[in-house]
């Protein structure tokens, strides 16, 4: 379910990305971003990235726009921070994947919303009326990719010799389980024997890469979650303390030592939401805009982390990377 959009039309209605005229008016933008510390989040790569390109569309934090940023480590709590941004009175909110962008909906159905790398079917979820058309105060840039055996596949392509696959999924994120789910067949049908374990923050993602390394489970599929986007150096050295050969669904944890990474640039779609945020304040319902899927997952490749964890990659995996790490 994808309905493509041109780079023309795409480029006509949120502006390029050189930086243009200061807009007269000072606006207030609220960002809620889930996974983090409230004293953290200013110094994660999602806000830079957002405030930055927003400073290139014309609104400097500090001279024409004020940036509200609620955040938590735990998604279940976002729903007083939505109200705090709704009484705030901000005029435009942008929300950080699923749980935040739910509670945001659910705590204004009038301010202006911008959700960003949101999981799941928005239609089937009553987000958005179509992916041409949101309707109402909403859009979003999705976190939607490809087929469940392309998720799946990288772990046994990269060891082939591979037959019990661990899936560790965020029990706080409202649509993991359901990802969860729909893997299971598709991981039984490539003949692996799957053991799923949860965990709410990086304590918990340590105790289960432990008990995967203790029941001799060398490969693990990470479910995407805001919570290791926002810390990616955390997530990364907990799988490589054990050991674990894991494939996560955020490219900065590969970067920041995660072994691989199967997924869209979440950070650049923090940037690509200051031009709908601009588009927006400059008059144009959020209902208008079009949903965006990503139009590209990346695979990434750390070879230093596998020399450091002992495992031996395949040619295929390799040869098929779009970026290694050496």
């Amino acid at each position: 379910m994808a309905v493509a959009v041109t780079f023309a039309i795409i480029t006509m209605m949120l502006g390029t990305s050189g930086e243009t005229q200061a807009p007269s008016r000072a606006v207030r933008v609220g960002l809620l971003l889930p996974g983090l510390a409230p004293d953290a989040a200013r110094k994660g790569e999602a806000f830079v990235a957002f405030r930055d390109a927003l400073a290139q569309q014309g609104y400097r934090e500090g001279q024409n726009v004020t940036l509200e940023v609620r955040a938590t480590e735990r998604q279940v709590d976002l729903g007083g921070l939505a109200v705090e941004l709704v009484q705030l009175k901000v005029h435009v909110i942008v929300t950080g994947g699923i749980a935040a962008t739910r509670a945001a909906r659910t705590a204004t159905q009038s301010i202006p919303i911008v959700g960003v790398a949101v999981g799941g079917d928005p239609i089937a979820l009553g987000l958005a009326q179509s992916i041409a058309r949101a309707g109402g105060n909403f859009t979003q840039l999705l976190h939607a990719g490809p087929d469940n055996a392309k998720l799946i596949g990288p772990l046994p392509q990269a060891l082939p010799d591979v037959t019990r696959v661990g899936i560790l999924w965020n029990p706080d994120n409202p649509i993991a389980k359901g990802h969860v789910e729909r893997l299971e067949p598709e991981a039984h049908a490539r003949g692996l024997n799957l053991r799923a374990l949860q965990a709410k923050n990086i304590q918990e993602l340590d105790a289960a890469f432990a008990t995967f390394s203790g029941e001799r489970i060398r490969a693990v599929y990470v479910v995407a979650d805001p919570l290791w986007l926002s810390l990616p150096k955390q997530a990364a050295e907990a799988a490589m303390r054990h050991r674990i050969a894991a494939i996560w669904g955020h490219v900065p944890i590969a970067d920041a030592g995660g072994l691989m990474a199967y997924a869209p640039d979440t950070i650049d779609q923090f940037r690509q939401a200051a031009g709908y945020v601009k588009t927006i304040l400059g008059g144009t319902p959020p209902g208008d805009l079009p949903l965006q899927y990503p139009t590209r997952w990346t695979l990434v490749v750390n070879l230093k982390t596998a020399g450091v964890i002992g495992v031996t990659l395949s040619p295929l995996t390799v040869n098929r990377a779009d970026r290694l790490i050496e």
